[in-house]
């Protein structure tokens, strides 16, 4: 049985402030740290369920977080890491049985979201996919099961755990932390949740909680950005066409085309980003 895993930062228990996210930054190291703890605990789980061939994705910031001499050591689990990726913080999820997603927040705009934002935190203020706003969990599970793939369990806080089961419906979630707003949280006892973790990654291995979420095609992307001129660069492709000041929709072919005209568009939007006058 194999496994993908798709390993974020922001929603990893002990993390609730943009320094901790960043390299050279304060708390990183001490970020990182949390964030292989959990990862193995998640791994541990799975091979216990009878998982033989796991695939890490590291999908945070430049995508260079995770070290593979300090993940669980198993012939059956490989990292994939490094920017730039074709399919982001769900590369080469195909063709996995399953996914999990480790370390999640909730979309951009969320009311108390720890570290909410969707993608591109200084660049897009508000995602929707077909009308509805998504952040990384719906963009990438619909990602996940244009190729086929279902979501099985997801972690991190209470609002993204409720934003995954409202989305994708029966899949496991575990809470490592409460949201009290978006630069504050209750942490849980550490232990507890690694015990936590590993128990529900075991259970993830049960058909029974894999939901496979497929957007409804032909698929809209419909972004607001924070600033005018993000949306004047993201103007520049064919397929882009411009709602409003701030407010663009992408179509591609399918699914797999506009997903990556996202990327595309965000790489345009922060190039416009005005360190001066923002």
């Amino acid at each position: 049985m194999r496994a993908y895993i798709s390993v974020d930062l922001e929603g990893v228990n002990g993390i609730l402030h943009s320094s901790q996210t960043q390299p050279n930054e304060p708390g990183y190291a001490r970020a990182l740290e949390l964030m292989h703890e959990e990862t193995n605990a998640v791994i541990e789980g799975l091979l216990a369920g009878g998982v033989d061939d796991i695939l890490v994705n590291d999908s945070h910031w430049d995508m260079r977080n995770l070290h593979i001499e300090k993940l669980y050591q198993h012939k059956g689990v490989s990292v994939r890491s490094g920017w730039q990726k074709p399919f982001s913080m769900v590369s080469g999820i195909d063709p996995a049985d399953f996914a999990v997603f480790v370390g999640y927040h909730a979309r951009a705009g969320h009311a108390t979201g720890v570290l909410s934002h969707t993608y591109r935190a200084q660049i897009f203020f508000e995602v929707k996919l077909n009308g509805q706003p998504v952040g990384e969990t719906g963009l990438n599970a619909a990602l996940a099961g244009y190729f086929g793939v279902p979501i099985a369990m997801l972690c991190g806080d209470d609002t993204v755990c409720e934003e995954a089961r409202d989305l994708l419906g029966d899949i496991v979630t575990a809470q490592v932390k409460t949201a009290v707003s978006r630069y504050a949280a209750v942490f849980h006892p550490h232990q507890e949740n690694l015990k936590l973790l590993k128990e529900k990654a075991r259970q993830a291995t049960n058909k029974k909680h894999w939901q496979l979420f497929k957007a409804a095609e032909p698929a809209l992307i419909e972004i607001t950005f924070f600033d005018p001129s993000m949306a004047d660069a993201a103007e520049l492709l064919p397929q882009i066409k411009r709602l409003s000041a701030r407010t663009i929709t992408i179509q591609g072919a399918d699914y797999g085309e506009t997903f990556r005209l996202m990327l595309a568009v965000g790489a345009l939007g922060a190039s416009r980003k005005d360190p001066y006058f923002s």
